[in-house]
C-alpha cells in the first residue's frame, strides 16, 4: 500500500494531528520535522486528488472528491477545505472540536508544558538539562494498537517526539543546551490525557575531600539506635542515633545548607572504628548533596566553617568537586590502598626489653612484605560475611615502652584487621602479633597515620 492510500486509510479510521501523523512516518525521509512531514503528505494528497479531480474521468473524480472531503474534515486540513469551496462545492463545516486521537491535542499545546518547566526552574542554578517523557499505559496502548491495525513500522515513539519538540522550545527560551549523559537536571512529564504532571530530577553534586577524626569515640557515618532502628525510643533519648554525632553529621550540615539540597549521603574510602582516630592528610571521602539547587558553591569558606565549627573533634581538606564515577572508585579501590597505623598494644604477661627486642626480630621476619590469612573477625560477623581475607602486610615497626605495652607501626593492604592482627582473635587471623611474640596481645588504641590514595 502507498503512503497516499495509507494516510487516506488512516484518516477514514480516526482524526490524528499533524504531528501525529507525521511521526508515523518519521523513518522516512530527513531533515524535517514532524508537523512538516505531516503538513507535506496531506498538501501532497491534496494536490494529487486536486489533480484527478481536473482531468479524471467521472469515477475518479467523485473518488477525488470524496478524498479532498476526509482531508476537510477528518483531518481539518484547510486547503483541501479551499479547494473543494474553489471547485463549487458547499463550504464545509469543520468540526475543531475534534481532538487527536493518539495524542489528544498535546502536540499542539507543548507551549504550555513549556511553561510549567520554566516556572519549576526559575530558583534552581543548571548548566545543562534534559527532557524525559512517561506516557500513560493507556497512551501507549492505543498506540500500539492503532500501529498494528495499519501495519505502521516506520513511526517515531510518542515520548521521542514530546522529549524533542520540549527539549527545543526550551533550549530556544532559556538558552541552556541538553545534556544527554549527566544532565544537571531531568525534566519528568508524566503525561495522561485527562491530567498530566511534572516532576524534577537533579543531579546528585559530588565534593571530595579528605578528613581527619582527631577524637575517640564518633563513627564516621550516622548510626541508627540498635532498638529502635532510627524511630526513637527511651535507649536512645528519641533522637534515633546510636551516637551523638558521626564525621558525616559535623561535615555536611554546612554543605546542605550552602547548596539547599534535599539530603546528604557521606561516602568514604573505608572507614575506621569508632574508638580509632584518622590522622595524618586524613581519608579520602565523597559527600553527595541531592536534589541541590545551587550547584556553585565556595569551597574554601566552606572548608573554613566546618574546621572552625568542629575545631578539635574533626578537620577537612583538599576539596574539590569530583562525579558519581570518583565515588565507586574509592569504594572498589578502598582495599587496594596502603595504610598506616599506629598501635599500643597491652600483653597479658610481661616482656622485659631484651625479650621484647628478641622476639620481635622474628615478628618482623615472619610479616613484612608477607601475606596473612584474616577470618572475618568475632566483633563484626553480625553485619559482614565469614570469609577468609588474604591481606598484605609491608612494614612493621615496634617500640618497648614498659613491660606489659608496646608500639607499633604498621604498613597494610587496605582492608586488613589491625585488632585482629596483633590479638589473633582466638586464631581467625593467623600469624598474629601474640602468636609470634608468644604473649596475649589486646589492641587498646589504634590510630590511622596515613592512606596512599
Amino acid at each position: 500500500m502507498s503512503i497516499f492510500n495509507k494516510v487516506l486509510e488512516i484518516y477514514k479510521d480516526q482524526n490524528i494531528c499533524l504531528d501525529c501523523l507525521g511521526r508515523m512516518f518519521s523513518l522516512l525521509g530527513t531533515h524535517s520535522t514532524n508537523e512538516e512531514r505531516g503538513k507535506s503528505l496531506l498538501l501532497s494528497l491534496t494536490m494529487e486528488n486536486h489533480q484527478k479531480y481536473l482531468i479524471g474521468e467521472e469515477s475518479i473524480r467523485n473518488k477525488a472528491i470524496e478524498n479532498l472531503k476526509l482531508l476537510a474534515n477528518k483531518a481539518k486540513y484547510i486547503p483541501a477545505k479551499e479547494v473543494l469551496k474553489k471547485e463549487g462545492f458547499e463550504p464545509l463545516l469543520l468540526n475543531e472540536d475534534i481532538n487527536c486521537f493518539l495524542c489528544n491535542n498535546i502536540f499542539r499545546n507543548l507551549d504550555d508544558y513549556v511553561e510549567i518547566a520554566k516556572k519549576n526552574l526559575e530558583k534552581i542554578e543548571y548548566s545543562n538539562f534534559l527532557i524525559g517523557t512517561s506516557p500513560s499505559g493507556k497512551i501507549i496502548n492505543r498506540e500500539d494498537k492503532f500501529k498494528a491495525k495499519h501495519n505502521i513500522i516506520e513511526a517515531e515513539s510518542f515520548k521521542t517526539h514530546m522529549n524533542r519538540e520540549i527539549g527545543k522550545k526550551l533550549v530556544n527560551d532559556i538558552g541552556k543546551p541538553t545534556e544527554f549523559t549527566y544532565p544537571d537536571l531531568t525534566i519528568i512529564y508524566s503525561i495522561r490525557f485527562d491530567k498530566s504532571s511534572t516532576s524534577l530530577i537533579i543531579r546528585s553534586l559530588f565534593i571530595f575531600g579528605r578528613y581527619k577524626k582527631l577524637i575517640r569515640g564518633i563513627p564516621q557515618t550516622r548510626w541508627f539506635c540498635r532498638k529502635c532502628n532510627g524511630n526513637g525510643c527511651e535507649s536512645c533519648e528519641f533522637t534515633g542515633k546510636q551516637y551523638e554525632t558521626s564525621v558525616e553529621g559535623l561535615i555536611s550540615p554546612e554543605f546542605i545548607n550552602a547548596s539547599q539540597a534535599e539530603s546528604s549521603k557521606f561516602h568514604g574510602a573505608g572507614r575506621e572504628d569508632i574508638d580509632v582516630r584518622m590522622l595524618g592528610t586524613g581519608r579520602p571521602f565523597i559527600l553527595e548533596l541531592r536534589n541541590p539547587k545551587i550547584r556553585t558553591l565556595d569551597l574554601d569558606n566552606l572548608l573554613e566553617k566546618v574546621n572552625m565549627t568542629n575545631k578539635d573533634k574533626i578537620e577537612i581538606n583538599q576539596l574539590s568537586y569530583t562525579n558519581k564515577k570518583q565515588v565507586i572508585f574509592i569504594k572498589e579501590n578502598a582495599e587496594n590502598t596502603k595504610k598506616t597505623y599506629k598501635a599500643i598494644a597491652e600483653s597479658s604477661s610481661e616482656l622485659n626489653i631484651e625479650e621484647f627486642q628478641e622476639r620481635f626480630i622474628k615478628l618482623i621476619n615472619t610479616f613484612e612484605n608477607k601475606n596473612i590469612d584474616q577470618r572475618t573477625p568475632h566483633r563484626v560477623a553480625h553485619r559482614r560475611a565469614d570469609k577468609i581475607r588474604d591481606k598484605k602486610l609491608f612494614k612493621v615497626e615496634g617500640k618497648f615502652l614498659k613491660p606489659n605495652l608496646f608500639e607499633f607501626i604498621i604498613e597494610s593492604q587496605g582492608g586488613t584487621y589491625i585488632k585482629e592482627l596483633i590479638s589473633g582473635d582466638e586464631g581467625r587471623t593467623s600469624p598474629s602479633f601474640s602468636e609470634i611474640l608468644e604473649v596475649q596481645l589486646k589492641c587498646i588504641e589504634l590510630d590511622v597515620l596515613n592512606i596512599d590514595y
